[in-house]
């Protein structure tokens, strides 16, 4: 099997250099870590032997001198490739990664991967913007120190990569987003860690050739506005072809299954419509499509994922059984939509949306439709609940700088002073709509993450960590580029909003190759707060 060949190939005896202690437990570091990773390594093993043990570096590996056993740390640790005493074997994470090509790849492997690797398993399910890094999710929930079976939340969970992690790390995961494609992907995406690996791909396996995608009238599939919209934006048999993906994916009888199936779908969705690929916006490109296409990619795209996500689940092998509880709402009031969880939360690790940098839920437009997660005449009205939205109407616009005007002072001043600094310049005659709503958008923003952070903290533990992962941004006033500080900014809005501000971590951007990539700011910065 896959697991018995990674764990057993790249197993390595303990160097002759170093100590033969019973007592001393020897770990050897990723070798590709930047400096703000090989710091949260060194807190995370810390945090795992204590603040008493001997932790020593010798020719280029690290020495513990502690009772804890080379298992537990395996099995934990996140930056740390191999683990042990008389020999160095795997962690669980390196082995993890392992699996990001597939069965045949990993076993194929040679030698310990030497690149960085962030979408193993369920972590490439799907081609969502703005992912959170899985490795900086597991390594704060180390540093945390929280036991297993603790209670994780990500009140803007995304794709649910903080869900996953927590589960498969062995806590109780719980997530909230109000974009329905988000809650949908990040309730797939951290039940995965639950499964079997065996019954999850004779399911999922042997659910592939039932497909049977007979003909059927779109009309059947979608009301009459959502399918007007759609035939804008696909060739007529590609509408075809989707309703048919749909109507099967339907009548899968598990929830489970027919979720992970539908989120397969939403991945191609984009590929055989006439939305330009590498554009965020919805902005149309006209090109011929083959009958058929969309199936075809959809059985592609499953198969992909199965065996992706199967050698995962084997090297996984998690037993028991794990709470995973994603709910749709916003986080601007995630207290009342968590209710029974005030005061019990153990610990929470979120990325909050960037400051009007990215059309979050007009990206995925297409898919919401194709769906059928959010009618097209609610789109506009979600977009404009979502924190960071950069789309608002001129109506819009007036109301939310009214709001601004009205609640400046629960801001910080120097947030308020920058917001009014751009108003003065964007206000003025001959300015285009971007610019002009910018000062009315940043002030909702930090208003709805100040509203966000404070219904947070009600529901953590008293002294429960809070880690907020925040970018900056840039904009122009008056021809000239300033920078948004905003993980300054979200630092004093989290301890005005109640929670104690314990210190900020800058971390050098990791690159990404998604097609979002351009949109993302200048740098980011870990917030540690403390309930």
């Amino acid at each position: 099997m896959i697991t018995e060949y990674i764990w057993s190939r790249f197993a390595a005896p303990t160097p002759l250099l170093l100590t033969g202690r019973d007592d001393t437990v020897k770990l050897e570091l990723k070798p590709y870590l930047q400096p703000f990773e090989r710091e949260l390594a060194t807190r995370e093993l810390r945090a795992m032997v204590g603040p008493e043990a001997e932790i020593t570096e010798e020719h280029g590996f690290w020495l513990v001198r502690t009772e804890i056993s080379e298992e537990i740390l395996r099995s934990r640790l996140t930056y740390w490739q191999r683990v042990g005493r008389g020999n160095l074997d795997l962690t669980l994470q390196k082995a993890l990664e392992f699996t990001q090509n597939g069965s045949a790849q990993a076993a194929a492997r040679s030698a310990l991967h030497r690149t960085r690797r962030l979408r193993y398993g369920p972590h490439d399910l799907h081609e969502y913007r703005g992912k959170f890094f899985p490795q900086l999710v597991r390594s704060l929930i180390n540093i945390s120190g929280i036991p297993e079976g603790s209670l994780v939340l990500d009140p803007m969970c995304g794709s649910g990569t903080t869900p996953c992690e927590a589960v498969a790390i062995g806590m109780a995961a719980l997530g909230a987003d109000l974009n329905p494609l988000s809650s949908l992907i990040a309730t797939v995406k951290a039940s995965i860690p639950t499964k079997n690996a065996k019954d999850f791909k004779m399911y999922a396996v042997d659910h592939l050739p039932r497909f049977k995608f007979v003909d059927i009238e779109p009309s059947q599939v979608w009301d009459e506005n959502d399918l007007r919209y759609l035939e804008k934006w696909f060739a007529p048999m590609a509408v075809r072809d989707l309703a048919s993906i749909v109507t099967e994916i339907r009548h899968i009888r598990q929830q489970a299954y027919r979720d992970f199936f539908r989120v397969c779908l939403s991945n191609i969705v984009r590929s055989v419509s006439w939305q330009k690929a590498t554009d965020l916006r919805v902005r149309k490109e006209i090109l011929p499509y083959n009958v058929g296409t969309a199936q075809k990619r959809f059985l592609d795209e499953a198969a992909t994922q199965i065996d992706r996500i199967h050698p995962y689940l084997c090297v996984l092998d998690r037993k028991g059984s794990a709470t995973v509880d994603i709910r749709r709402g916003n986080a601007v009031n995630i207290a009342s939509l968590f209710p029974e969880y005030v005061g019990r939360i153990d610990l929470l690790v979120t990325s909050p949306p960037y400051a009007t940098a990215l059309p979050y839920l007009d990206t995925d437009r297409l898919s919401l439709i194709v769906m059928g997660l959010l009618p097209r005449k609610k789109h506009s009205e979600t977009e404009r609940d979502m924190v960071g939205t950069r789309e608002v109407t001129e109506s819009e616009r007036r109301k939310a700088w009214a709001a601004y005007e009205a609640r400046k002072n629960e801001l910080p001043g120097d947030i308020s002073d920058m917001i009014d600094q751009i108003a003065e310049a964007n206000h003025s005659d001959g300015v285009g709509f971007r610019r002009r709503n910018l000062p009315a958008l940043l002030g909702k923003y930090f208003l709805n993450m100040l509203d966000a952070m404070r219904s947070t903290s009600l529901l953590m533990k008293p002294g429960a960590f809070g880690y907020y992962v925040v970018g900056n941004n840039s904009t122009e006033v008056g021809g000239e580029k300033i920078e948004i500080p905003t993980d300054r900014f979200l630092f004093e809005l989290g301890i005005a909003a109640g929670w104690r501000g314990i210190e900020q971590i800058p971390m050098e951007l990791i690159a990404s190759r998604d097609i979002f990539r351009e949109n993302r700011g200048s740098s980011e910065t870990i917030l540690c707060f403390r309930a």
